[in-house]
């Protein structure tokens, strides 16, 4: 790092204890600070980065890919005009060509030289993991739905004499068993189940009895 030649009150901020990486630009975008937190964060060394553009080594990325870093970026512009900046996160490269996720902080400060930018840094990268993968989850939770609701099928509206009809074909009735119980007509037996083969879409009585219990018209 480097701390000769920075401005009173820039020497004054990162004398300061703090568990962040630290490190300044001047006013003209160059970086005039880089302490070892901040080697340790990108990979970086100091002596690579100083008198160096910032954007030219943070390289910062917003979410969508965007360049985030850049001459005339909005945290120099805002703090450039007295207005607070808030923290935010980035994507930043790596020399081995990766990219992480830091989380910053901003503070300006008004100098004779001009308005010079001390950034505290932070590691962010395990939160956005977290978040990725719970965006993730809730991707595969939304198609599960989806398909749930694809596959449920919809229980048919049966009659009461459909469904009388249901319950004593489970019992192992037949036709005639059933005629006589009821006091029908064979005929009009015959034509209660082909009924109650349409509603349920099947082609035989023990199709419907499997139908009607995969629908919960009748328990197993």
């Amino acid at each position: 790092m480097r701390t000769a030649q920075l401005p009173r009150p820039i020497q004054n901020i990162v004398e300061y204890q703090t568990g962040d990486a630290v490190f300044v630009i001047g006013p003209d975008y160059r970086i005039i600070y880089w302490d070892s937190r901040a080697e340790f964060l990108t990979g970086l060394r100091a002596e690579d980065v100083l008198d160096k553009p910032c954007y030219e080594v943070i390289l910062g990325e917003r979410d969508d890919g965007e360049r985030f870093c850049s001459w005339g970026c909005s945290v120099m512009r805002m703090s450039q005009e007295g207005r607070p900046v808030l923290s935010y996160d980035m994507k930043i490269h790596s020399p081995s060509g990766g990219k992480r996720w830091v989380n910053v902080s901003t503070l300006s400060i008004e100098c004779e030289e001009g308005i010079h930018i001390v950034h505290l840094m932070r590691d962010a990268q395990r939160t956005h993991e977290t978040l990725e993968m719970a965006r993730g989850l809730i991707q595969i939770s939304k198609k599960a739905d989806k398909r749930s609701v694809a596959d449920r099928q919809p229980v048919p509206a049966l009659t009461a004499r459909q469904l009388e009809m249901l319950q004593l074909l489970s019992q192992g009735k037949s036709v005639r068993d059933i005629k006589t119980e009821l006091h029908l007509s064979e005929a009009t037996v015959r034509n209660h189940i082909r009924s109650v083969l349409q509603a349920l879409g099947a082609h035989s009585q023990l199709e419907a009895l499997a139908r009607a219990r995969e629908l919960g018209i009748l328990t197993p």
